[in-house]
């Protein structure tokens, strides 16, 4: 039987109000979705919450009647997908171009890109559900994207930039044998400690890079104003980059190393190294500089942020050498390694992203395969295992205790 409840302002007060029924539930709600800036958006809610199934499906609202109709049925006749908040929740990939390659979201909510979970866009499931699936009341979860450079050099090259809150961390998945046949990548990170002794003190530094940098950003804006730079000022645009760039490091990356990226530390992953990050839900960067024209804004930040910017030049690429690779204050990430046989509990009662990078693993009775992402409710089946023949190699985000994450 249905239970047509009407507009409510508290989904998960109802869906608990009717725990163990056997009646669907159907209800409206008003979506905020002031994060593309677009108007609020009427949502229709139709769920099951009995001992066997605790599922959903939420569409944009429209005139429907589903009376002696089973939920499969619903979301047949509506063709949108059924949401089972006791399992693991799929990921789907949302690829975003970029002058150095490109990006692929799997929990971004912005105007460029709003990702899916189970297919139902996050937004709208965790703003009906957040503290059934997360602990929460709605807030972005951890971010997880890939990072995918061209190969080229230079063009490959990501933006040197700092943020001033957001934290993330890189997991080397992929080093291009063409770009660096040696198998080691690199990535500029910080400060060259050789030049920086060159100066008597930081703000000497600081000042002769600034003035490198405007000297490079005034060649490299004649060239992208230009249909056509000569020889002579391209010979200068590679002279001046170097100069720029003798004041950063460049670290040495291999394949399954880890980068820790605190706030305000200049970094820039070089061509043909890709990475799984994750990372605080904050849009925030100081673009320092960039070897092509910057296409999301219209200045560089270098000035504004350099009062600002950690030009310690003997930071660490990663200062845990753990199953644990990253334990920020917001959230903690965990690489797990399972031989043929084994599994692993998830014990915190928290939601988790969890994505294989090496291998096939079964989480929350599901087969997840190499590079898919999952969504794990902190309600869902906690277990992770390999029934496989082969080693896996999982990554594992959750929130930290009392995180707003």
């Amino acid at each position: 039987m249905l239970q047509v409840l009407g507009l409510t302002d508290n989904p998960e007060a109802l869906f608990s109000a009717h725990e163990g029924s056997l009646d669907l539930l159907q209800f409206d709600y008003l979506h905020d979705q002031s994060y593309i800036d677009q108007p609020a958006l009427l949502l229709t809610v139709i769920c099951e919450n009995n001992h066997q199934n605790q599922r959903c499906v939420i569409a944009p609202h429209g005139d429907h009647h589903f009376e002696d109709m089973s939920l499969d049925a619903i979301a047949d006749r509506l063709r949108v997908p059924i949401l089972d908040f006791r399992s693991a929740i799929s990921l789907s990939a949302h690829p975003v171009e970029k002058p150095w390659g490109k990006e692929i979201w799997y929990t971004g909510i912005e105007q460029r890109g709003v990702c899916s979970m189970g297919g139902v866009p996050i937004p709208w499931v965790l703003d009906c559900f957040g503290q059934i699936l997360s602990g929460y009341n709605y807030t972005p979860p951890i971010l997880l994207k890939i990072l995918e450079p061209l190969a080229q050099d230079v063009i490959g090259d990501l933006y040197f930039e700092a943020h001033a809150h957001k934290t993330e961390v890189y997991i080397v998945t992929a080093v291009d044998k063409d770009s660096w046949p040696d198998g080691i990548g690199k990535i500029r990170f910080g400060f060259s400690g050789s030049k920086k002794s060159q100066f008597p003190n930081t703000n000497a530094f600081a000042n002769a890079y600034l003035q490198a940098v405007d000297a490079y950003r005034e060649v490299r804006t004649t060239i992208d104003q230009s249909d056509h730079a000569d020889q002579q000022l391209r010979d200068r645009e590679v002279m001046l980059r170097a100069e720029m760039e003798s004041f950063t490091s460049l670290r040495d990356l291999r394949v399954g190393d880890v980068v820790q990226v605190p706030p305000l530390t200049p970094h820039s992953l070089q061509h043909g190294v890709t990475v799984v990050e994750f990372q605080t839900p904050h849009y925030e960067r100081y673009i320092l500089s960039f070897a092509q024209k910057v296409l999301t804004q219209d200045h560089w930040d270098t000035e504004s942020a350099l009062p600002l910017l950690n030009f310690a030049t003997d930071t660490p690429l990663c200062t845990i050498s753990d199953d644990i690779i990253a334990d920020f204050d917001d959230f903690l990430v965990n690489r797990i390694k399972l031989s043929p046989g084994e599994s692993f509990i998830v014990e915190e009662q928290r939601y988790c992203i969890v994505m294989p990078i090496i291998g096939e693993v079964t989480l929350a009775n599901i087969l997840v395969a190499t590079g898919s992402a999952f969504y794990l409710p902190k309600s869902s089946e906690r277990v992770i295992s390999n029934d496989g023949s082969t080693d896996s190699l999982v990554l594992l985000a959750m929130p930290q205790e009392g995180s707003r994450l």
